[in-house]
């Protein structure tokens, strides 16, 4: 009965934060190039069942089998699936279709990585994210172009009217799940370098959607709103059976 309890209690706990990230990939439907994220629950605390029946005083104990009590967060799920492509005509707004990331500066020196296309330019000329970022070109230096008025071929090659040009860079990694969001729409990684992407298309003048599917979501939020209630009901039902039990065993 214990157990069942703190088994219900931890599956309320998992479908709490699963509705936590449910309601923060709705909250970024308008979030240019935003990857939603699935959180991926599994059991825990493995427990091996013995059989006792022949041996009450347990000094010839045979494993029947094992269960587990209750589940945990074990992971979170990032889907990395194209997004669709919405025309705003500017000339700085560039959109990845296929695989690939813009490579960005952090103020500390480092670099991180995003599919957010929507850029603008500094005080400076450069070609920065809407955050202030510069963006990176393939060889690792900021862009700058002074102006706005550039065209952009398909493989991320920048022109401008006095005949400079710059290649975008546009790198991918062999493990996308080893991505860390840090905010901002930005990826970081550890332990992993960055690849030259090619199977890509840069298309000026568009900005990639959230993929987010907002009905599916929101099917994803009854379903967790059904099973939190399903747990509560089962704590509830022991809760008042132990009662029940105390209060037997206190006429004894």
């Amino acid at each position: 009965m214990i157990r069942g309890l703190y088994t219900s209690a931890m599956g309320m706990i998992v479908q709490e934060k699963r509705q936590e990230n449910v309601s923060q990939n709705l909250a970024n439907i308008e979030t240019p190039s935003f990857k939603q994220q699935e959180l991926i629950a599994a059991a825990t605390h493995r427990m091996n069942v013995l059989n006792r029946a022949n041996d009450p005083a347990g000094r010839r104990l045979s494993a029947i089998g094992s269960m587990h009590f209750g589940a945990s967060v074990d992971d979170l799920y990032t889907d990395f699936g194209q997004g669709l492509l919405k025309e705003t005509n500017k000339p700085l707004d560039f959109a990845i279709e296929g695989q690939g990331f813009f490579t960005v500066l952090l103020p500390n020196g480092s670099q991180a990585y995003t599919r957010d296309g929507s850029f603008r330019l500094n005080q400076n000329g450069e070609l920065v994210t809407s955050d202030g970022h510069p963006v990176l070109d393939i060889n690792g230096q900021t862009i700058l172009l002074g102006t706005d008025q550039v065209t952009a071929d398909m493989n991320g090659t920048i022109q401008t009217p006095d005949n400079r040009s710059y290649i975008l860079g546009i790198v991918t990694f062999e493990e996308l799940q080893q991505l860390q969001r840090i905010g901002d729409n930005l990826y970081v990684i550890e332990g992993a370098a960055p690849q030259a992407a090619d199977a890509y298309a840069i298309r000026q003048g568009f900005i990639e959607a959230s993929n987010v599917n907002p009905l599916e979501q929101l099917v994803k939020l009854i379903e967790i709103t059904r099973s939190f209630e399903s747990n509560q009901r089962a704590i509830q039902a022991m809760d008042e059976t132990l009662g029940k039990a105390v209060n037997e065993v206190g006429k004894l």
